[in-house]
């Protein structure tokens, strides 16, 4: 998934961006009212703040692949509102951004974490209430604690930011693909520069008999519900 494809598709994932071409009602409000929406929201300053905090913990080289940038962070914030979920698993938001941006949505939700820093976890706590912030150092831990805390009805929601070995690859294979079958939230970012992020994406859509998948080739969400026509779109976001 090069650059050089990404520029090709510019043209046709912009035009896909503003609704043209795409005939599910579902969708077509997904993409104007979530992916797309430009109104303001209240916790978008909160969490510019909270970022420019996070982008003091990084070394300067490191610090634009390190931490999504705003645009990243208000869509996350938008998704999670769209669905306001009670609990939310994040892996691999080393800073917290990620993180944040989906519990800003609500004080009543609870957020499980795997690979953020110490640090990170002390700020996302500071920010929202110890309370709710629930770290684990192990992605299988953080995955067996978040599964224990949702209820029987309730649809998983979880995003990854970047994972860094075949270990943590396989375990959260191994979580993601019974999902296939049944009915989640997920977003996985660092398709383009994160061989086993695109790996895991690949898989996932592999597996998938229903729902609808958005990616700008950066950013995959994949939407797994079985009242969706299984649809793929390519867009600008």
């Amino acid at each position: 998934m090069g650059r050089i494809h990404r520029y090709r598709t510019a043209w046709s994932r912009h035009h896909r961006s503003g609704g043209f071409g795409i005939h599910s009602p579902f969708a077509f409000g997904f993409v104007q009212r979530v992916l797309g929406e430009r109104c303001p929201y209240y916790a978008y300053a909160d969490l510019k703040r909270f970022r420019a905090h996070a982008l003091e913990m990084v070394p300067w080289r490191r610090r634009r692949s390190a931490v999504v940038g705003m645009s990243t962070v208000k869509m996350l914030f938008r998704i999670a509102n769209f669905y306001n979920p009670r609990h939310l698993l994040v892996v691999g938001s080393c800073y917290g951004v990620e993180a944040a941006s989906v519990k800003a949505v609500s004080g009543k939700s609870e957020v499980f974490l795997a690979g953020t820093s110490s640090e990170a976890v002390a700020h996302l706590q500071a920010a929202f209430s110890a309370q709710s912030v629930h770290s684990f150092s192990e992605f299988a831990e953080a995955l067996t604690h978040y599964f224990a805390a949702l209820a029987e009805d309730e649809q998983p929601f979880v995003l990854i930011h970047e994972i860094d070995d075949e270990i943590d690859y396989s375990t959260l294979k191994s979580a993601i693909l019974p999902w296939m079958e049944k009915q989640a939230v997920l977003i996985l970012c660092h398709l383009h520069d994160n061989p086993l992020m695109h790996r895991l994406w690949k898989d996932c859509i592999a597996a998938g008999h229903y729902g609808q998948t958005y990616t700008n080739e950066k950013i995959g969400i994949f939407i797994i519900n079985p009242k969706l026509q299984y649809e793929h779109f390519s867009l600008w976001f």
